[in-house]
């Protein structure tokens, strides 16, 4: 059994059984069968609103017992309590398949996170650069800038032939 802290220091346990499956269809549509051969662990790791409700959905009878609603429980992940989450909800969808597909599963959970990993690190990097709000503002610069009426006549072919006496 997986679990995770949240922002109110509630221990939430996410366990994932056949009756959790059903209760994560019921209530929000999503399959979590998908992880295994789908882009769910991406959009789960992507999308906190997302992944709020299914782990609502995953921990009610827990939240019930506790008489937290989706409300209260939504409050209580944000920061870095959304990380630990996630990473307590795909542990456990690993745990849940049988041995061949947990491989399967942690290895593109494991690709997905270094992806996210080298992705951010490569974000980083670019706002780092000394010269970037330079290149941006020079950028913005050119794209604002207003033709001069030197430039306007310039580009206007052959205007003095028409005002010409024959």
């Amino acid at each position: 059994m997986q679990k995770f802290i949240d922002r109110r220091g509630r221990v939430w346990i996410v366990d994932i059984d056949n009756t959790t499956l059903r209760r994560v269809k019921a209530l929000t549509d999503v399959r979590l069968l998908d992880a295994i051969d789908g882009d769910l662990v991406t959009r789960l790791s992507s999308d906190p609103l997302l992944l709020g409700d299914v782990l609502f959905a995953i921990c009610k009878p827990q939240a019930d017992q506790q008489d937290v609603d989706d409300e209260a429980f939504a409050e209580g992940l944000a920061g870095d309590s959304i990380d630990e989450a996630c990473k307590a909800l795909v542990d456990a969808l690993v745990a849940y398949f049988p041995e061949s597909r947990r491989r399967l599963l942690r290895k593109a959970a494991d690709k997905q996170k270094m992806i996210e990993t080298r992705g951010l690190a490569a974000i980083e990097k670019r706002l780092d650069d000394p010269n970037l709000v330079d290149r941006i503002v020079e950028d913005l610069e050119r794209k604002l800038e207003v033709p001069t009426s030197s430039d306007s006549s310039s580009d206007s072919p052959a205007s003095s032939e028409s005002t010409q006496d024959h």
